[in-house]
């Protein structure tokens, strides 16, 4: 019994060897063959597809680069494998070319696609031969004008969900942006705008990053600001506050009783434990059209951020004195 243990260990230990070292032999096939398609694949000509960052260098402090510029250009190029092995496995090179190189007394900066492909070519081996670009020249708007300090406002259209309410102002990390070009564009321009926000069954205060909507033929710096919409639970509030008689004539004195009543509202929550100016009203040309010895109470003015007030009580009664 022991001795059949003893074997159908040894078997299995053979079997396991066996298939590793099976395994360790395709595993050798299949890096000497890639090693050998790698090495046909770099003596052979191919076609690939360089990104080059592009950069405008130099440029003066009193100019500002209207148009936007682009980050990069697409390249395809052929060449053997073997000569854009850098570019297939490292950075690509940057295309940089000199503002004063390329900008026109009329507020213009051309390059054109002969000198486009020169500094292309520049980054390239002398081999490399360029198939297509995705630009085939850049033409940009520049000033020299001094930027336009506008106000930025925020276009939004929110609305907090039921018990929920915006207390406090809509704020942006930054009230004014810097516009820049031509003078005439520059005298129609009197404000910037975010992109619309809207949202909906807001239950907790808004934090976005919110994009400067665009100007045609302009420049707005910065692009983008933080935009902060406060919102605050709302809770069940109750003050007793007095009951003020209005148009009484000046013979004549009104005593109301009770002279408080009790109102509730809903308020914010930071707001629960402040208590703002607020009075119930009852108006003395009414006692003419009343058949009983009440007054109506109701409320005239209120805080703004008290929603949904109404009085324990609709009504007081009173008695008159004359002086």
């Amino acid at each position: 019994m022991l001795k059949n243990k003893i074997d159908e260990l040894i078997k299995n230990v053979r079997s396991s060897t066996f298939v590793t070292s099976t395994a360790l032999q395709y595993l050798v096939f299949v890096f000497i063959s890639f090693i050998f398609w790698a090495f046909i694949s770099l003596n052979n000509n191919i076609q690939y597809d360089i990104t080059m960052p592009f950069k405008i260098t130099e440029i003066p402090d009193s100019s500002t680069i209207i148009s936007d510029v682009p980050q990069s250009i697409n390249v395809n190029v052929k060449d053997k494998g073997l000569n854009l092995l850098r570019f297939i496995i490292g950075k690509s090179p940057e295309i940089k070319v000199k503002f004063k190189d390329y900008a026109l007394s009329d507020g213009m900066i051309e390059i054109p696609n002969l000198a486009l492909r020169k500094s292309i070519r520049d980054g390239l081996e002398n081999t490399t031969i360029i198939q297509s670009m995705s630009l085939e020249d850049i033409k940009l708007k520049y000033t020299n004008l001094p930027g336009k300090k506008v106000p930025i406002r925020a276009d939004v259209n929110v609305h907090p969900n039921i018990q929920y309410t915006i207390y406090g102002d809509i704020k942006l990390d930054y009230d004014s942006a810097i516009v820049y070009s031509d003078r005439n564009t520059l005298a129609i321009i009197d404000e910037v705008h975010t992109y619309k926000v809207n949202e909906r069954n807001l239950k907790d205060t808004l934090t976005r990053v919110v994009s400067i909507s665009p100007i045609q033929g302009a420049k707005i710096i910065p692009e983008q600001v933080n935009l902060t919409i406060p919102i605050e639970p709302l809770i069940s509030k109750s003050q007793e506050i007095p009951v003020v008689v209005k148009y009484v004539p000046s013979d004549i004195n009104v005593i109301t009783f009770p002279s408080k009543v009790i109102a509730t509202f809903l308020v914010p929550f930071s707001m629960y434990k402040k208590s703002l100016p607020l009075e119930a009203v009852v108006n003395y040309n009414e006692i003419k059209s009343t058949s009983n010895n009440k007054l109506c109470v109701r409320i005239e003015e209120s805080p703004a951020i008290y929603e949904n007030i109404s009085l324990v009580q609709d009504s007081v009664e009173y008695i008159i004195e004359k002086h």
